[in-house]
């Protein structure tokens, strides 16, 4: 199974990565092969950055879905906080578009999901 996850809000940032875990949880239960992609934009995207994950309280959860999940951020949400690529954690993929990346995983029979 293939799913899209999207977060734009950074208020959803736990429920969404407790939907990620709860998701590989039963996959791994019953020995389903999955992809998981995870794709921020908007606001959300500042929790990417190594230093607010800290703070926030998310960095491990995100380091530990690394290496299950493909974590995107969108490069035109990166220019419109200010952000600069090297803040991010290091496993973090930028995208040239977040709406652009969705729309993409879509074609390819990725299931949407917005918490």
């Amino acid at each position: 199974m293939n799913v899209l996850f999207h977060i734009d809000e950074s208020l959803k940032w736990a429920m969404v990565l407790g939907n990620i875990q709860n998701m590989i949880q039963y996959f791994d239960q019953e020995a389903m092969h999955y992809r998981i992609e995870l794709v921020a934009n908007g606001p959300a995207v500042c929790e990417l950055q190594d230093a607010v994950s800290e703070k926030m309280g998310f960095k491990n959860a995100l380091l530990s879905l690394s290496s299950n999940i493909r974590i995107c951020a969108c490069r035109n949400a990166l220019r419109a906080n200010h952000i600069s690529p090297e803040l991010l954690l290091p496993f973090v993929e930028i995208v040239p578009a977040g709406v652009v990346e969705i729309a993409l995983r879509q074609t390819e029979g990725f299931s949407y999901i917005k918490p």
